[in-house]
């Protein structure tokens, strides 16, 4: 490689002689974006003892107590094998059950909307339903399950009006959430049935494939034990169920408190005149559908207006032949200045076609 008159042998090199300050800028800026080891333990610690603050909040709106024996469980759990069975025969009311894909969920006393099921997406969106619309708690969750809660002080007489049932098989979930304020009152109470498990609080969830972040707090949930949530960890956090916790079938018996001016859902037309969300929904998609019945609907009139400028550009050469014996596809053999000649004749002779065009 020559070397130039300056003594460079690159042209990079020179530049970088003749601008040393953007290289000390440069080097300067590398180095305040550098953290130093320090600093990042520092940040680590900082959020370690924000995430052990948290989980201490946490605790103190948790309680526990183991309640039923096997003994107890497993006639509890063949009342559930009940329900289940029932709910497969379809003998529940429409919105009593609730299936997803490794869960169902089995309403009873009171149900509500969450999830797809809502019109508007969000927190505070959630309704109940009218009355009526889910199955009646049945007897043996009054006679086996909350009769026991009573007794042991952990709710009050006549507190639960609302009974779930979710029904997990290995690898089920539920996502991270917070139940309704508005809709219930606390404590939430659930009875874990079938197998052992876990609560976790503070959890992300993520999709395709399903991951679950780190948790701020994970309690262990046992066969037969009741737990309680109040205060911080029922309002202030959400709380879920990892795929990876359910490792069994497992089943839990949510019992809560509908508040009193909770809303509801009005499924009866209040006049004749006022139509209800479903049917405008219903009559919108069939207007979309129309329109999507014919997508090249918009380009027919140009195409047909070209086929017609070539059958009479056809007609003309046919004209220009006539007498002379050719074969099938002499008419091919028409050279370019005919055609031209014949299509220059037609636009002077003819008023001008314009070529339909639309727009969509």
């Amino acid at each position: 490689m020559k070397m130039s008159a300056g003594g460079f042998t690159d042209l990079r090199e020179k530049l970088k002689a003749m601008t040393p300050h953007r290289e000390e800028q440069r080097s300067g800026g590398e180095k305040r974006r550098r953290r130093s080891p320090s600093d990042e333990e520092e940040e680590e610690e900082e959020e370690v003892m924000t995430r052990e603050l948290e989980a201490r909040k946490v605790k103190r709106g948790i309680a526990q107590a183991r309640v039923f024996t096997p003994e107890e469980c497993a006639h509890i759990e063949a009342k559930i094998d009940e329900v289940v069975a029932r709910g497969e025969r379809g003998l529940y009311r429409e919105h009593t059950v609730d299936r997803a894909p490794l869960r169902n969920k089995y309403f009873f006393g009171e149900g509500y909307t969450y999830g797809p099921r809502l019109e508007r997406r969000g927190p505070g969106q959630e309704r109940l339903y009218s009355k009526g619309e889910v199955d009646e708690i049945p007897s043996w969750v009054h006679e086996l399950v909350i009769s026991r809660l009573v007794a042991r002080g952990l709710i009050p007489e006549g507190f639960v009006d609302s009974a779930v049932i979710n029904d997990y098989q290995p690898g089920g979930c539920i996502v991270s959430h917070v139940d309704p304020i508005h809709i219930f009152e606390r404590p939430i109470v659930s009875v874990s049935f079938f197998s052992d498990s876990a609560l976790c609080f503070g959890c992300k969830f993520q999709f395709r494939p399903i991951r679950v972040s780190e948790p701020v707090l994970c309690v262990p949930v046992r066969r037969g034990s009741v737990t309680v949530l109040s205060g911080y960890a029922a309002d202030d956090i959400t709380h879920c169920i990892r795929p990876q916790d359910i490792k069994e079938r497992r089943a839990v018996i949510i019992l809560r408190k509908t508040r009193p001016n909770a809303p509801r859902l009005d499924t009866n037309p209040l006049s004749p005149s006022i139509t209800l969300p479903s049917e405008r929904r219903h009559k919108l998609k069939a207007k979309r559908s129309h329109r999507k019945a014919d997508p090249d609907a918009a380009h027919r009139p140009r195409i047909l207006e070209m086929d017609k400028e070539q059958q009479r550009l056809s007609l003309f050469s046919r004209q220009d032949r006539r007498g002379s014996a050719g074969s099938e596809n002499s008419w091919r053999r028409v050279d370019a200045a005919s055609l031209y000649k014949h299509t220059r004749h037609t636009h002077t002779d003819t008023p001008s076609r314009q070529v339909k065009m639309r727009r969509h």
